[in-house]
């Protein structure tokens, strides 16, 4: 992987970035840089609306696999020049980061204008098919793009909807991609920040993911959305997003992946697991997920590293780290009475089953008992 640098549009690029020409592009279709509305073609009906910073994505009728993302009118002037500095960034990259690069995103391969706008949007690629599958729910299935979401949950649960369970392999595979892509990010100097379960399709089969939404990296640092459930703890409120906001938010959605946990058990669980053949990834999540100095957060390629069985090199003393996040706080198991199902989430059928019911009879003797009195009571009386 390369040394961090700025992209800096078409210095290093050979493929026609310096004057417009067209791409060299992998991915199967040679285009300008830069295109109008009308040299696209007819546009087909929006696969995707109002999402983000897009009004509409939609493919381009003449151009199978290929997808015209649309965005709102109130982007920055400067936008246009962002779009340019993506459009050229893989030519600055070794041929095998490139690549990687090409084949795990939907890189931008060129910008959109019109007159009076210079960034109407880009040309990106669909995603391959194979990050579609059939998920079974509820008696009916969907084919459909399966989102990194998936991963960050137990293997059973993967299954039951159709999915191959991906076990610790799977994990890893998918896991090691992501770092690759991120450590390739960071080495171009980008912000990327929108690490999460939605921004990212996995295929279970082949053990691959795909990062969406690159057209919105930015240099150095960006906006810092807030996402819930993915807030740097480190990055206050109404700062900039940065490379370190990124490990962090990395860090986190490897976490879970591997762990197939969502919650604080993603940490404790981290904490504890000893992964064979990868004896520093704990360490180095642990890093980016705790440290008190975010600039000592390791960086996605120690990460990648890390998860490849490499080495963890620390330039400072192993902190302490004073506590893992709480657990989530589970309700006390309910008291059921004679119509009351056992619902307790923490107890498996086997379990409810082996537990025996509490009789309800000592409401009824007490109510006997009362009547035996009345009755002696009466007789007494007469």
């Amino acid at each position: 992987m390369t040394e961090p640098h700025l992209i800096d549009g078409a210095d290093g690029a050979d493929d026609g970035a310096s004057d417009g020409g067209p791409v060299a592009d992998p991915r199967g279709w040679a285009l300008p840089r830069t295109v109008s509305v009308s040299d696209l073609g007819p546009l087909a009906e929006p696969i995707s609306e109002h999402n983000g910073q897009a009004v509409a994505v939609k493919p381009l009728t003449n151009h199978p696999g290929w997808l015209a993302k649309l965005y709102r009118q109130d982007q920055h002037p400067e936008d246009a020049d962002r779009l340019d500095l993506l459009i050229s960034a893989p030519g600055t990259l070794p041929e095998a980061d490139r690549a990687a690069l090409y084949a795990g995103t939907c890189w931008p391969a060129a910008r959109i204008h019109e007159p009076g706008n210079p960034a109407v949007g880009c040309v990106i690629p669909m995603a391959p098919e194979q990050y579609r599958s059939e998920l079974r729910r509820g008696g009916f299935s969907e084919r459909r793009f399966v989102e990194i979401d998936w991963l960050a949950k137990s293997d059973e649960s993967i299954g039951r909807i159709g999915l191959s369970r991906p076990g610790f392999e799977g994990r890893l595979a998918a896991c090691r991609q992501l770092t690759e892509l991120a450590g390739i990010l960071e080495s171009l100097g980008l912000v990327y920040s929108d690490w999460s379960f939605s921004n990212a399709f996995w295929s279970p089969d082949q053990r691959s993911v795909y990062l969406i939404d690159v057209d919105g990296c930015q240099p150095n640092r960006m906006p810092d959305i807030h996402q819930p459930n993915w807030a740097d703890p480190l990055t206050p409120q109404g700062t900039d997003a940065d490379e370190y906001t990124d490990r962090y938010r990395l860090g986190l959605l490897v976490a879970k992946c591997m762990t197939g946990q969502r919650d604080a058990h993603a940490f404790h669980t981290v904490a504890a697991s000893h992964w064979q053949n990868q004896p520093a990834v704990s360490d180095v999540l642990l890093d980016m997920l705790l440290a008190t100095d975010r600039e000592r957060r390791p960086s996605a390629a120690q990460l990648h590293l890390a998860l490849n069985g490499g080495p963890y090199l620390r330039t400072v003393p192993r902190p302490t780290y004073a506590a893992l996040p709480p657990l989530p706080r589970t309700n006390p198991r309910p008291h059921p009475g004679p119509d009351t199902a056992v619902k307790d989430s923490g107890s498996t059928p086997t379990e409810a089953a082996r537990t025996p019911p509490t009789a309800p009879h000592s409401g009824w003797v007490l109510v006997l008992v009362i009547a035996v009195i009345l009755l002696f009571v009466i007789a007494s009386n007469h």
